[in-house]
């Protein structure tokens, strides 16, 4: 009778342990969805940082045609001869080309850039979303784990005072049943019937 009372108590430590043990995996999708984001904002801020560099590099480009422009224009001044005239006159044009091309790039890049940022915005904020939420339900887990915890070791106290006036062998007998079929080991008898 009395090891019945211990296995009542062992089974609902053992269903307590195994939620011990799980309790904590609930948070594995929380944590892989931060993670995720983490990973998303990164690669989307360094693909900002790209894009600025690219930018920075063709704006040097529209700089350098700007000098060129400049230079042309003073010989353009300083020409002897109507040929000479024309020829930087046709240089001059195609410079200005190349420098509208190189702007028009830089314009495109810095629209590119925009929506970069955008999609950081957004990643950023449903990163904060998601971290504010795994914070919350790691408190949440962080308490349950904590009342599962005493109520184990509410129930290790109450066993080890079932345990007193328990013939040894028999609880040997019971634990190695125990520890073979994992819940129970012990079914009561009632008028040579089993009742497990």
């Amino acid at each position: 009778e009395q090891l019945l009372k211990v296995q009542e108590v062992d089974s609902q430590a053992i269903f307590l342990r195994e939620s011990l043990r799980l309790r904590p995996r609930e948070l594995d999708d929380d944590r892989r969805k931060v993670a995720d984001l983490n990973a998303a904002l990164e690669a989307i801020l360094a693909q900002l940082k790209r894009k600025k560099m690219d930018a920075a590099e063709r704006e040097v480009d529209v700089k350098k045609c700007d000098g060129e422009i400049e230079k042309m224009k003073v010989a353009l001044n300083q020409a002897k001869s109507n040929s000479e005239y024309t020829i930087y006159k046709e240089q001059i044009k195609k410079q200005e080309e190349v420098r509208g091309k190189v702007e028009d790039d830089v314009l495109g890049m810095f629209g590119e850039m925009d929506a970069f940022e955008v999609k950081r915005k957004d990643i950023a904020a449903r990163l904060d979303a998601a971290g504010t939420t795994l914070q919350r339900k790691e408190a949440e887990v962080n308490q349950l784990v904590k009342g599962i915890s005493e109520q184990i070791a509410a129930l290790e106290a109450r066993r080890g005072g079932l345990l007193q006036g328990i013939d040894p062998e028999n609880l040997k007998l019971y634990e190695r049943v125990l520890a073979r079929h994992n819940n129970f080991a012990l079914a009561r008898v009632d008028g040579q019937v089993c009742q497990g």
